[in-house]
């Protein structure tokens, strides 16, 4: 009988492997002798920050492009920011196969992450070796995802609205497959009914972004001014 898995995110050990994740790409960029204090010289830092906000929500959309090319309709993706929490999200408010949440887990990995840094290298853009140098400390959790799902061989992926949390469907007891980054909180019998859900906003902000990107973004012209 299938059962469906509440899963919750380890916020704390997520952020630090991004950070683990981040310094261990400053080390091998810097191995392979590309400056990317460059970039603070050639560009604004006000720039700099507003492309990071863009390739942020461009890894968002990736998400989301991942999902609509594996048959999700737009109706059923929803975005969303919580700054306070460390969090930009997109989620898939429907039931999906194993198939669809690996190749959305990976499109902002991939293409922003992996293919823009050899791009960058090749083409000797330091900014946009480090545009993707962000976009993998933050896909660092995806990658996490991906591993764990992927060494499942029976399962469905859906969400519970909330931004840290997801669940997945399986006939398999996944209480023995352990995570360092997310635990199980609840066990329910698996009722389809229960993952089909209505789309409230396309886009969610929290007032705390919008509060956190005004002072980052002040920030920025403070610097940039100095």
């Amino acid at each position: 009988m299938k059962k469906a898995y509440v899963y919750k995110m380890n916020l704390v050990p997520a952020n630090f492997l991004g950070l683990v994740v981040f310094i261990l790409l400053l080390v091998l960029t810097s191995a392979l002798n590309i400056d990317l204090l460059s970039v603070f010289n050639d560009l604004p830092f006000i720039l700099i920050l507003a492309l990071l906000i863009l390739y942020m929500l461009l890894h968002e959309l990736l998400h989301g492009i991942g999902y609509r090319i594996t048959g999700s309709k737009s109706n059923k993706i929803k975005y969303g920011v919580e700054l306070e929490k460390g969090i930009l999200y997109t989620l898939v408010l429907e039931e999906v196969p194993k198939k669809n949440i690996l190749v959305s887990l990976q499109m902002p990995f991939v293409i922003i992450g992996i293919i823009t840094y050899i791009l960058g290298y090749i083409l000797n853009i330091p900014l946009l070796i480090l545009l993707s140098i962000f976009n993998l400390m933050g896909a660092s959790m995806d990658l996490v995802m991906f591993i764990y799902i992927s060494k499942i061989k029976d399962v469905h992926y859906a969400e519970t609205k909330a931004s840290n949390e997801f669940i997945l469907i399986s006939k398999e007891d996944l209480k023995k497959k352990k995570s360092l980054f997310f635990r199980i909180t609840e066990v329910k019998n698996y009722k389809k009914d229960d993952y089909i859900i209505k789309l409230d906003n396309k886009i969610t902000i929290t007032k705390a972004s919008i509060i956190f990107t005004i002072i980052y973004l002040i920030f920025g012209i403070i610097i940039t001014l100095i």
